[in-house]
């Protein structure tokens, strides 16, 4: 079928891929380990013939999993998730499955899905725990309508366990170490890991700072530049002047709370804008903001700037909030709930389409583990929310070469889906941390060797935050997507009574701060521009938020090589290579480049998406020598705690060039993709999408957003 896109004739047509896209399927690969299923042996199902219960097993394809071989296990056994290469869970008695196996030549092997494969490596080694040590679990189930009884199995294991919370798919438990191979090895069981230590992510000042700041802070707006709030950098001003300033956007917050908590009675930078609130917090009655952590970050979404005269205003100033307070009276701290759902689907009950969570998980780096899958879950369900978290304030220059070391990224932040947020530097030269990163307390252990000991943390827009969490993530793929100012941000100081100076009050409406938890929601104003944009300029009524991403990635600047230079990666280049890469991603937010949208960018939001073996494409014409720069991106299926992979659906993007030569990234690790080129002759294009390996899509496809700039 033929369609028209703003000009461009887009043909969908069935295709039969290359040979790759076909290969046999014999790895299984797990975080535990992989199994080679060529090399099963005739004794390795031995044990399991005579199990009369249904479990879970595993079925791998000799090929990419088709909607044919979906159809037949469904019509027999109950089917669950993907798992890499080629197969999927199912439970069924093996002696079944055998037989399945028999009758269709395209089953690779069945195999059970042992307790060893169920359970996180970031675990300590059991080998370090007596009997009597305890430990917090967060366990996930395959249904939901099991999880009372499999709590009730655990609760029976040991008179020590004490099972907390049931809530959806999970459990959170307090066992003995020794008994987690016994929970993974219940029927039902997906995955078990550690309770996730959870903590709002901006980076901790030393307390001796803080007089600092006090001191030199003038306090009554006479000394700011503009340059304070980080939305200057951004180019928030030519969006506002443009008239995108939010207007008709709703975007909610999950943090330590808003203020006051009462809508009726609020910090008057938000009156009027704040349209619900909601306690998540662990007994907790209210939304309210004792910390002053999440007031902050909602300052810099969408604070109104009326106490400082409109000086300091949040990025979408115009747009409204819904606020999700999760600070536990009890705990004094963040509380997360056990089903991350919950925090979505109110808010977007309450019309928000963009969600940011300056929080995450810190102590399993780069892992795609239960939290990480319940928002791909969530939002693979729900396509239209874009979703935001921070990296993390992890960064550290460990090996002392003079760059930050990889692979520090916190979970939730390493999900598919969402939109991972890093810190850039803002450009301000008073308030906040204003000594040389050298004088901090932490510097001879986390950042000791130069440039960086040296250098300032707000004095180059081209630099990352040395905090920044870094990626990439376990399994290869690059975060964060993006990054924004997230040094010496000033915004909205709580009014409640003990709320913390964070990194030193400006008076007592203001108050500065740092870390990717200042970098995100800054971020999601900008997001909140972006989908006005895209209503209100571009006519795309309801814009899926793997669109509203694809926006951010295209319109970003590439930072390479970074705030010191191209020295190379000896003498601590910052940045090693052109984007995208796992320190600034796609680059620094860009809201001009927002607000300018259209003219030679084309956009295509296709809900039908392409199937496996099938593929889309778009031609376009350049009349004279000139550039492409294009960015693909789909919401794709949940992956598995357990797998090696997180990527379930692949697609393609390749450029096809007038003398039919292919130019493509053959990236099967992101759901993300681009093509940037510049030199391109005149000719006519075709910029195809093509579906590669599509196992879990919605009625056989994945949807997708393509936006590219030809000119």
């Amino acid at each position: 079928m033929n369609h028209l896109v703003k000009g461009i004739t887009v043909s969908t047509v069935a295709a039969v891929l290359s040979v790759s896209a076909a290969q046999a399927g014999t790895v299984l690969k797990f975080n535990a380990g992989a199994i080679d299923t060529n090399k099963l042996t005739s004794n390795y199902a031995a044990s399991w013939m005579m199990e009369a219960k249904a479990t879970e097993y595993i079925v791998q394809f000799k090929k990419a999993v088709t909607e044919k071989d979906k159809a037949a296990l469904k019509a027999r056994f109950e089917v669950f998730g993907y798992l890499p290469d080629d197969a999927l869970v199912v439970r069924g008695i093996y002696s079944d499955l055998v037989t399945f196996k028999t009758n269709h030549p395209g089953v690779q092997a069945v195999v059970k899905y042992s307790a060893q494969y169920k359970v996180s490596t970031s675990f300590a080694p059991a080998s370090v725990f007596t009997k009597d040590n305890m430990v917090a679990v967060l366990v996930n189930t395959f249904k939901s309508h099991e999880v009372e009884v499999i709590a009730s199995k655990i609760e029976k294991m040991d008179v020590k366990v004490a099972v907390q919370v049931v809530d959806g798919k999970h459990i959170t438990a307090l066992i003995p170490r020794g008994l987690v191979p016994a929970v993974a090895a219940l029927t039902g069981v997906e995955h078990v890991q550690p309770a996730p230590v959870i903590e709002s992510l901006h980076f901790a000042m030393d307390e001796d700072l803080a007089d600092q700041v006090s001191a030199t802070a003038a306090g009554d707006y006479s000394d700011l530049t503009g340059d304070e709030s980080g939305t200057r950098l951004m180019n928030f001003d030519a969006a506002w002047a443009m008239g995108y300033a939010g207007k008709g956007q709703t975007v909610s917050m999950a943090d330590t709370g808003l203020d006051s908590g009462n809508t009726g009675a609020i910090h008057q930078d938000f009156a009027g804008g704040v349209i619900s609130g909601y306690p998540f917090g662990l007994w907790s009655k209210s939304w309210s903001d004792p910390m002053g952590h999440g007031t902050h970050v909602a300052g810099s979404v969408m604070g109104r700037g009326t106490a400082s005269k409109g000086l300091l205003k949040g990025g979408a100033y115009e747009a409204n909030m819904v606020a999700e307070g999760m600070w536990s009276p009890m705990m004094k701290n963040l509380s997360v709930p056990s089903k991350l759902g919950d925090l979505f689907e109110k808010a977007f009950a309450d019309g928000a389409r963009i969600h940011t969570n300056s929080w995450g998980g810190a102590r399993t780096f780069g892992a795609y583990d239960n939290f990480a899958v319940q928002v791909d879950e969530w939002s693979y369900a729900n396509p239209d929310m874009l979703i935001l978290f921070a990296a993390g304030n992890s960064g550290a220059d460990k090996n002392k070469d003079g760059r930050i070391d990889s692979n520090s990224m916190a979970s939730p932040g390493t999900a598919k889906n969402v939109l991972t947020v890093g810190a850039s530097e803002n450009v301000t030269k008073s308030g906040g941390i204003q000594v040389p990163i050298s004088k901090l307390r932490a510097a001879k252990d986390e950042w000791p060797a130069e440039p960086i000991y040296s250098s300032y943390i707000s004095d180059n827009g081209n630099g990352i935050a040395m905090f920044s969490s870094r990626g990439p993530t376990t399994d290869g793929r690059t975060k964060p997507d993006i990054v924004a100012p997230g040094t010496n941000i000033l915004s909205v100081f709580s009014q409640e009574k003990d709320a913390s100076p964070l990194w030193g009050a400006y008076n007592k409406d203001y108050v500065w701060s740092g870390g990717t938890s200042m970098a995100t929601p800054l971020t999601a104003g900008a997001a909140a521009i972006a989908r006005q944009v895209l209503v209100e300029k571009l006519g795309i009524k309801n814009p899926s938020a793997a669109l509203m991403k694809a926006t951010m990635l295209h319109t970003a600047v590439d930072m390479y090589p970074g705030q010191f230079g191209e020295v190379g990666a000896a003498r601590g280049q910052e940045i090693l290579t052109r984007r995208p890469n796992s320190d600034e991603g796609y680059g620094r937010v860009d809201v001009a480049n927002i607000a300018n949208l259209g003219g030679a960018t084309q956009f295509v939001d296709n809900r039908q998406g392409v199937a496996q073996g099938a593929e889309v494409s778009y031609e376009f014409t350049l009349n004279a020598p000139g550039s492409l720069y294009a960015n693909l991106v789909w919401t794709d299926a949940p992956g598995s705690a357990n797998a090696a992979q997180a990527l379930v659906n692949d697609l393609d993007l390749v450029l096809t060039l007038p003398n039919g030569q292919t130019l493509s990234m053959n990236d099967h690790i992101n759901n993300l993709e681009m093509i940037e080129k510049s030199g391109l002759p005149a000719g006519t294009y075709k910029l195809t999408v093509k579906g590669f390996k599509v196992p879990q899509g919605k009625n056989g496809a994945q949807a997708y957003a393509l936006i590219y700039t030809a000119k």
